[in-house]
């Protein structure tokens, strides 16, 4: 394989894909194609695949895939994407905590988060203690970390708690870091102020990110250390699931 040139720069890359339902998060969606959590559409996660194509990153950091259940059709995301894209390092991680009753259901059991890189470099698995969805996944790439997460979905307390669980995993980090993932902040960017102030971060992706089809929620948000140099950041607009892909570009 030819050597990747950066051009001392590295473009990452965090996308819900909902599993390749290809919802686009209207309550019309959600209520006349709910059985796509069943059995999704075969060339969505194809589409998906194409767009990540173009936007040519360095490390992708893919929320909600499947790994292989019934519902895509026994193919997973993650391999699929890694081949088709030539990014030959990568990690996946059910989204749920070791001893989670999930493991034993047939496509809960498939339900994971994946990170995946051109580049050489170091995962470890990190899980919080509250909540159902407790992974977090951190990629060691260079001189950074990347740490990957999905915070709980129908209550603000327990997101709190979780990101004060991520807290003190991140003052372990011996390395400047960035966080991104879904927040599921519902309840805005307040939500986030604690833990941004707590950890001397700051917020470089701003956009909001849900529903796709019009946009109005900041849900997919990327966080760094003050020391790591942002290039651009943004959400890239597409149909493809109920959330919008989100990107940092950072000087390396």
């Amino acid at each position: 394989m030819a050597k990747i040139e950066y051009n001392n720069s590295m473009k990452i890359l965090i996308y819900n894909i909902g599993y390749s339902t290809g919802l686009k998060g209207s309550w019309r969606d959600y209520f006349l194609k709910f059985w796509r959590y069943f059995w999704a559409p075969k060339d969505t996660i194809q589409k998906i695949i194409q767009l990540l194509k173009g936007q040519k990153a360095d490390v992708i950091c893919l929320i909600e895939t499947d790994v292989g259940s019934l519902r895509n059709r026994f193919r997973s995301h993650v391999k699929m994407a890694a081949e088709a894209l030539f990014l030959p390092f990568y990690d996946h991680a059910l989204k749920y905590g070791p001893n989670s009753w999930a493991r034993f259901f047939p496509t809960l059991c498939k339900q994971h988060d994946a990170i995946l890189s051109r580049t050489k470099g170091v995962f470890k698995k990190h899980y919080l203690k509250s909540g159902t969805k407790k992974l977090v996944l951190e990629f060691r790439v260079g001189k950074i970390s990347i740490f990957v997460a999905h915070f709980g979905l129908l209550r603000a307390s327990l997101r709190k708690r979780q990101m004060e669980e991520l807290t003190e995993i991140l003052q372990k980090c011996d390395r400047p870091y960035l966080v991104c993932g879904d927040f599921n902040i519902f309840k805005g960017l307040s939500e986030v102020r604690g833990f941004i102030e707590a950890n001397a971060l700051k917020l470089v992706q701003t956009d909001p990110t849900f529903p796709s089809i019009k946009p109005k929620r900041h849900l997919d948000l990327i966080l760094a250390c003050e020391s790591i140099k942002v290039k651009s950041a943004g959400a890239i607009q597409a149909l493809l699931s109920d959330h919008l892909p989100v990107y940092v570009e950072i000087e390396t």
